[in-house]
């Protein structure tokens, strides 16, 4: 069944919208749905209504496709022959075509942050791991606090690369899997396993380990690619709430 976008509340309409200027329209609402599809909160496949995200956001559709076609252009959303747009699906074999390609990118990322970064760069990615490290376990929200800490943690190391393009395109291939990789954390509880891992690749980072650096990178990306394509192929699974 359809879920359309009233029934999961999600969307609430931006506020103060009388003191933003319409430039800015088209970024603000772009920002929204790609951290609602990034986190989970809009599935994989679930449409994307014109008429009901313009009534949310209280805005006309013009933004509002603008902001569609930004999403659509980095590969979140698609759109669909008569049935308008949706939120993209990944089967296993382009999971796996995004996969291998993040090896290679956030190898070669890891090794340019570990020449470019600097000290707040190394401050700033140490409290998000000590802050990954703290988080209370019995929450209920636990999980879902965890990977949005992780998600900052892997794309601040990526930014001290200080490499636009570098960015963005790590940005782009992350994003598009990352709504999969939140699931394959619900499921698996690789907590323990992932965060040896990020210490690893923290304490390379902090030394400027280049070489270092780059291969934990792959490494990690490989072993969240390995525990997802399990859990896709024992559950058959879609990004859901």
């Amino acid at each position: 069944m359809e879920r359309d976008v009233r029934e999961v509340n999600l969307l609430p309409a931006l506020s103060g919208l009388a003191e933003i200027t319409p430039a800015l329209l088209p970024s603000m609402i772009y920002r929204q749905l790609h951290a609602d599809i990034v986190s989970g909160v809009l599935v994989s496949g679930q449409p994307l209504r014109q008429e009901e995200l313009a009534r949310r956001f209280n805005v006309s559709r013009v933004p509002l496709r603008e902001a569609l076609t930004r999403l659509e252009a980095v590969g979140l959303i698609e759109q669909r022959p008569r049935r308008g747009y949706a939120v993209a699906e990944l089967d296993a074999s382009a999971i796996v075509d995004v996969f291998e390609l993040r090896m290679v990118i956030e190898q070669h990322a890891g090794a340019v942050a570990a020449r470019s970064r600097g000290a707040d760069d190394i401050a700033a990615v140490g409290e998000l791991l000590e802050r990954m490290r703290t988080l209370d376990r019995a929450r209920a929200d636990y999980a879902q606090q965890w990977t949005t800490l992780n998600y900052q943690f892997h794309q601040r190391i990526i930014s001290s690369s200080r490499r636009k393009t570098l960015v963005r395109v790590a940005s782009n291939l992350r994003d598009s899997v990352e709504p999969y990789v939140n699931i394959e954390v619900s499921m698996t509880h690789s907590f323990d396993a992932s965060e040896i891992e990020h210490r690893e690749i923290f304490e390379a980072f902090k030394a400027g380990d280049a070489d270092g650096l780059a291969e934990l990178s792959r490494k990690h990306v490989e072993s969240t690619s390995r525990r997802l394509l399990q859990v896709l192929r024992e559950s058959a699974l879609k990004p859901r709430r």
